[in-house]
């Protein structure tokens, strides 16, 4: 009886060894189709209009920013494009302008227009103070998408936008950016990846 015992306990761990394997496999050959389901869904059926984003790091003032600066796989943007996308944030993602300001490209400080254009509220797009072109346009506030503060800056007759954050992670900033230039904000294709540019 007990060489019974012995040889079932012998054949037993192999076949308890066996079956853990492929319950543990299983599971995994699951989570990997399910996370490949989930990011085909989140994926556009288009090419993307970023080419390139260069993920830098600095400080400003106290606070340590994230720099994304974007490349896009467009022509030249002028000053009319700007002022639309501003406005288009201004109503679609960003709660509350904390800054506006305006320079010429060669210029690091510029002007800053967030206490006129608060006292009188009429919008980005009717704002009288970006009738005169700029080199550089830029805003900033509490991106409700992000959850967090962000600065967005145009660089007139490039194809250059440049974005400043907290948060630490290119593919949530590549989604953000490609939802300003496509204007997907509230619609089912908001924050979503496309596919990339081909290279060459």
């Amino acid at each position: 009886m007990e060489t019974f015992y012995q040889v079932l306990a012998v054949i037993i761990g192999p076949i308890v060894g066996i079956l853990a394997y492929f319950f543990i496999e299983s599971r995994r050959k699951a989570k990997t189709k399910e996370k490949v389901a989930q990011e085909a869904e989140t994926m556009l059926n288009d090419t993307s209009y970023i080419q390139e984003i260069k993920h830098l790091y600095g400080n400003v003032g106290i606070a340590f920013w994230k720099q994304y600066d974007v490349l896009l796989a467009t022509q030249h943007y002028g000053w009319e494009t700007m002022v639309d996308w501003a406005a288009y944030m201004e109503s679609a993602d960003i709660d509350k302008i904390e800054s506006i300001a305006v320079a010429d490209l060669t210029d690091d400080s510029g002007i800053e227009l967030a206490h006129v254009y608060n006292q009188n509220i009429v919008g980005l797009k009717n704002f009288e103070r970006l009738t005169e072109e700029h080199g550089k346009l830029s805003i900033s506030g509490h991106s409700r998408t992000l959850n967090d503060s962000v600065k967005i800056v145009w660089y007139n007759q490039t194809r250059v936008l440049r974005l400043f954050t907290h948060i630490n992670d290119e593919v949530l900033i590549t989604k953000y950016v490609e939802s300003i230039i496509r204007r997907t904000f509230g619609t089912k294709d908001a924050m979503k990846l496309a596919k990339p540019v081909p290279k060459g």
